[in-house]
């Protein structure tokens, strides 16, 4: 309510780093409650089952002569909780096990100079300044890159898909997709690869535009501190030019 877009003055989001930190804190205070309801109905999220886990710790803590204090087990259904974050995991597991492995890992990093974020700012504001609307339109358009590949079938078909959310360090979120084919749809040559990835650079007379957007955001370097391991980038560029397509015994492609 406080974020809300409105047409009269705001200050919460004017604030740039303390309208952050105003987030951040708010954001501790929403899991304070949510772990205060956890600790105060433990009947009714039925956490009475793990009393025999509590009489254990309790009883070998005594034996060492040690305090184990009072013990809060979060359930399943409180987010980012280990209960929660194993239940994603055995899903996903699940999700493997009845329709196989994943066929095609697909990223894609929130882009702060993205339009829709640009257009949104206020005067004098930054996207570094409004996280709400970088995670807003990144949102939108997950559920875009979601659609082409599932409902329109640029992949052509597919079976079932897993996807996680992160934010990096710098702030922007990120997303991490496998997609999971049809069995007479499955990337099995370097011919299909060649269909759907490309890793040449495009004419710049031909299309220049698609020429400086790879030679922006699809180049990896110049390598510094952040990616050198013994002197090494540890995502092992520059890589060795292929003049064509093979797959590995692995399974995974060379291009």
């Amino acid at each position: 309510y406080c974020i809300a877009i409105r047409d009269n003055f705001n200050i919460f989001i004017m604030g740039r780093r303390l309208f952050q930190q105003w987030l951040v804190d708010s954001c501790i205070k929403i899991e304070k409650d949510r772990i205060s309801y956890c600790k105060q109905n433990k009947k009714r999220l039925r956490a009475e089952i793990y009393q025999g886990l509590i009489n254990y710790l309790a009883n070998t803590a005594n034996n060492n002569n040690a305090h184990i204090g009072k013990m809060i087990i979060l359930p399943s259904t409180f987010v980012g909780s280990p209960r929660n974050m194993l239940q994603h995991y055995q899903d996903a597991m699940a999700i493997v096990r009845k329709y196989g492995k994943p066929n095609v890992f697909v990223t894609m990093t929130c882009n702060p100079n993205w339009r829709e974020i640009k257009e949104n700012l206020l005067p004098n504001q930054q996207p570094a300044d409004r996280p709400d609307i970088c995670a807003r339109v990144f949102n939108i358009k997950k559920d875009y890159l979601i659609d082409i590949i599932v409902r329109q079938k640029i992949f052509v078909e597919v079976l079932a898909y897993v996807y996680v959310i992160e934010f990096q360090k710098r702030g922007l979120p990120h997303i991490h997709l496998l997609i999971i084919l049809k069995q007479n749809y499955k990337i099995a040559n370097a011919e299909i690869v060649d269909k759907f990835i490309s890793a040449e650079i495009p004419d710049s007379n031909e299309n220049k535009s698609l020429h400086n957007i790879v030679m922006k955001h699809m180049i990896h370097g110049p390598c510094g501190d952040w990616c050198l391991i013994n002197n090494k980038c540890s995502k092992h560029f520059p890589k060795p030019f292929q003049s064509e397509t093979i797959m590995d015994e692995d399974g995974y492609p060379q291009y």
